[in-house]
């Protein structure tokens, strides 16, 4: 009883002093959080969450951790930080949600002890509905544009963001249908939320710039993307052929009106009107209207409008069912065999033997020979020679050194030095061991377990300013894990093209003026392709799709190399009822893509500090220009 009473003494001293330490530690220190486009999310696409922090107390270096709580089997993200004391920083970390989470945590943690937690409410968008962002000071601006009607989605979300909260990184801009930009100056963005604009609109974004008497600030930024050439001249102007869109006439009728330039391309809303020009770049769209987007608030007829301007645009997201499904494309992709596993039919004759000469073969001997009794020491000698058997053989099959296998797809367009790359990796271990793996900065890696481990612990991959990094991946013996990385990369391969449309059919050249050849090309355009064999680098090819034609992908015709089914990755990306039946093909019918092979990595990976040996394919997924 003495040594209790001292033990609760003790305790009653400590617990009161307990929280004021805690308070000590996160003393001086403020965060403030807005995850995704103002709480909204699209479901199974990366979505940013942004971080102000300021830290007025002692020097922390911590980690930042978004989660899901009360969600099983989602994902955890994570940055590292380093908050000297007076510091203020703007971070950004990227997540996504596999399911219909109303919630998410953010915590700053330090050696394992949290000092700062905060939950905030989110808001998933589902796969088929058009989500729309208007960067601008206006909380009210285009607000109309909600009850918008466009064939096949099933509604519009409309979210207004500041320019700062912009993301850094067009894959996490790619679960964005449409971005309005209304009275910002866009010069005053940085490099990197410019070239994500870009970038995002390279794979099918539709970016909206509104002019009026703020229109050449607005357009300061992007020059590069418009369809036009805007000046410094304002002309009253007379906003009512606005009328032929939208079945009313907006009022006021007239309003200042920015002169532009119309580029090569560029087509004008209505025709011969200099009110709305639209030009096509990469995948995607980028429309000026020469007026200011305000001169229309409380128009009945504005959605009306812009449902006639903007439109759905399928996008090819090639690791969409990797995160939201957890569908792996190496599972059905990498040749087993030639991965150096022992295929089934290997394990079962050995099975079979190991049962024949434990059982039947060992008794008959011992029979014949009269010694019978010799079985209590003949069955764990041969139960030991089988198994020393199978540690060998195992070991020489799978080796003794981790492999990395790499099927990438690089999107681009023809003429741009940039491209999206996501990259399904494949870790085959001969041992079970923990493997840290990096990625270059600015990917983004997340996880598909449907292989052949399903007991290791999630992946949860951390990044920081020079590189993303998963420290201890757990791949269990003779086991597979598969992840993916997307990112940006400088697009390898380059090509140029003259199309010519006669009517329905299509006729061309295209010409690889890159240095990498392309292997077994196709052209492929509105479901059909044409063969165009191997494209080494300054050779071109012919094509005429008014002769014969075969249906993509389920007509191509492939040889596969020893470690990779080529014809099943075509399969698997394109084939709609695999792929996201929901929005139809995941390219554009009304686009011309050049598909070819490389057999070389596109992402380079370092596996525990050193540069990773990758037996790699990529595909090239490049959009043709076409006036």
């Amino acid at each position: 009883m003495p040594y209790l009473r001292t033990v609760l003494i003790a305790l009653l001293c400590v617990l009161p002093v307990m929280p004021v330490a805690a308070q000590e530690q996160v003393s001086g220190l403020t965060l403030t959080l807005r995850p995704g486009y103002a709480g909204a999310y699209r479901l199974g696409e990366w979505f940013p969450i942004m971080v102000d922090v300021a830290n007025d107390g002692r020097d922390i270096q911590g980690v930042l951790e978004w989660s899901f709580p009360g969600w099983q089997n989602q994902p955890v993200f994570r940055r590292t930080i380093d908050l000297p004391r007076g510091s203020r920083k703007r971070v950004m970390l990227e997540a996504f949600a596999t399911g219909f989470a109303r919630n998410g945590t953010l915590r700053l943690i330090e050696n394992g002890t949290v000092l700062f937690e905060q939950s905030v409410g989110v808001e998933a968008v589902e796969p088929d509905r058009f989500l729309i962002l208007i960067v601008g000071s206006d909380p009210a601006l285009l607000t109309s544009l909600s009850a918008m009607p466009i064939s096949g989605v099933s509604g519009v979300t409309v979210r207004h963001i500041s320019p700062e909260d912009l993301p850094l990184h067009a894959l996490v801009l790619r679960g964005v249908n449409a971005i309005f930009i209304h009275d910002v100056d866009t010069a005053a963005l940085s490099l990197d939320q410019r070239t994500a604009i870009r970038d995002w609109v390279m794979i099918g974004g539709q970016l909206v710039v509104g002019g009026g008497i703020n229109g050449e600030r607005a357009a300061a930024g992007l020059t590069d993307l418009l369809p036009v050439e805007v000046t410094r001249t304002l002309n009253q102007g007379d906003l009512s052929p606005l009328a032929q869109f939208g079945g009313s006439e907006p009022q006021p009728s007239t309003g200042p009106l920015l002169t532009v330039l119309p580029r090569p391309g560029a087509e004008a809303l209505p025709a011969d009107r200099s009110l709305i020009y639209r030009g096509r770049l990469g995948a995607g769209v980028v429309i000026f209207s020469t007026f200011d987007l305000a001169l229309l608030r409380g128009w009945v007829s504005e959605p009306q409008l812009w449902s006639r301007v903007l439109q759905p645009i399928p996008l090819f997201v090639p690791a969409f069912e990797g995160r939201l499904n957890q569908i792996s494309l190496m599972q059905n992709v990498l040749q087993i065999r030639a991965a150096g596993l022992p295929p089934a039919s290997a394990l079962a004759a050995f099975l079979l033997a190991y049962i024949l000469v434990v059982g039947p073969v060992n008794y008959l001997a011992l029979r014949r020979i009269g010694r019978l009794e010799w079985a209590w020491w003949t069955i764990p000698l041969i139960v030991a020679l089988f198994a020393g058997g199978v540690f060998v053989v195992g070991f020489v099959l799978r080796g003794g050194q981790a492999q990395l296998y790499q099927v990438a797809i690089i999107q681009g367009t023809e003429r741009e030095t940039r491209g999206i790359a996501t990259a399904h990796v494949a870790l085959f271990s001969p041992l079970r061991s923990n493997y840290a793996l990096r990625a270059p900065a600015g990917s983004l890696l997340s996880e598909t377990r449907s292989f052949d481990d399903f007991t290791a612990r999630p992946l949860i991959a951390t990044a920081d300013d020079a590189s993303v990094e998963v420290p201890d991946l757990l791949v269990d013996v003779a086991s597979i894990r598969t992840l993916i990385a997307e990112t940006t990369v400088e697009a390898p391969v380059q090509v140029e093209s003259a199309l010519r449309f006669d009517g329905s059919d299509l006729a061309g050249e295209v010409r690889n003026v890159g240095r990498v050849a392309i292997d077994d090309a196709i052209i492929v355009h509105q479901g059909m392709f044409q063969e165009l064999g191997d494209l080494m680098p300054g050779a071109g090819a012919r094509f005429d799709f008014s002769g014969s034609r075969g249906s993509f992908p389920f007509g191509v015709t492939i040889s596969d190399d020893r470690m990779f089914n080529r014809r099943q990755i075509l399969f698997q990306l394109f084939n709609n009822n695999l792929m996201r039946p929901s929005i139809g093909s995941p390219l554009d019918a009304q686009g011309v893509y050049l598909i070819g092979w490389s057999a070389t990595p596109a992402v380079p990976l370092e596996m525990n500090g050193r540069s990773a040996s990758q037996q790699g394919l990529t595909l090239f997924v490049i959009r043709l220009r076409t006036a």
